[in-house]
């Protein structure tokens, strides 16, 4: 059983058996870990605040502004302990873009950026920065207001293969292809419901993650 979480917080992270709430754009997280009784708080050094967050093979990964540098995180009591990995993205990267996320396919780390369409990056350790890809593999990344919500790979016959799916902000979702480059809008179904015209909270439940 879990304590209550925060009173305000945007996105949720489980990195093993920790679980981390943040806000973007703040300098502070809670934690806990599974089996006690309260969450913590943590803040960053030297003026950095949190963008993106995402656990891959048990690393807790950021990505941080104003730098949009990608570090590593280790939570050390109040502190949020960051090793970066490269100094920041190109300006090109970041250039007119208006939302990034942090993802992985196959256990690789991902970066996705939205501008006027939306970017695919995959980070290469070897030679410490993102190179751009325009391939899934045939998998599709699904990913809720602020945060990635799960992969599926190409064995999912309902799924279209290389495809980026976002929650919107009215009960709306869409589809981004990275083939053609197509986006398609689409209304939520509500069966026996008329259509509610303000804010409907939705998230992906997907086989991954239940």
């Amino acid at each position: 059983r879990l304590p209550g979480p925060p009173e305000e917080y945007d996105a949720v992270i489980f990195s093993g058996d920790l679980i981390i709430a943040f806000t973007q754009w703040r300098p502070d997280i809670y934690y806990c870990r599974t089996g006690h009784a309260h969450w913590r708080a943590a803040w960053c050094d030297g003026g950095y605040q949190l963008y993106s967050l995402m656990s891959l093979k048990g690393t807790l990964y950021a990505l941080t502004y104003p730098n949009y540098g990608l570090a590593t995180v280790e939570l050390d009591n109040n502190s949020v302990v960051l090793s970066f990995l490269e100094d920041k993205l190109s300006a090109q990267t970041v250039l007119n873009c208006s939302t990034l996320w942090l993802a992985e396919c196959h256990g690789q780390l991902l970066l996705v950026v939205r501008t006027s369409t939306y970017h695919v990056f995959r980070w290469k350790s070897g030679e410490r920065k993102w190179a751009r890809t325009q391939s899934l593999g045939g998998c599709s990344l699904f990913f809720n207001l602020h945060e990635f919500a799960g992969c599926l790979g190409p064995d999912h016959p309902a799924v279209r293969r290389d495809c980026l799916y976002f929650t919107g902000w009215s009960g709306n979702w869409s589809e981004y292809s990275l083939v053609d480059g197509s986006l398609h809008e689409n209304d939520v179904d509500y069966p026996g419901r008329a259509a509610r015209k303000h804010f409907v909270p939705l998230a992906w439940v997907l086989p991954s993650i239940c």
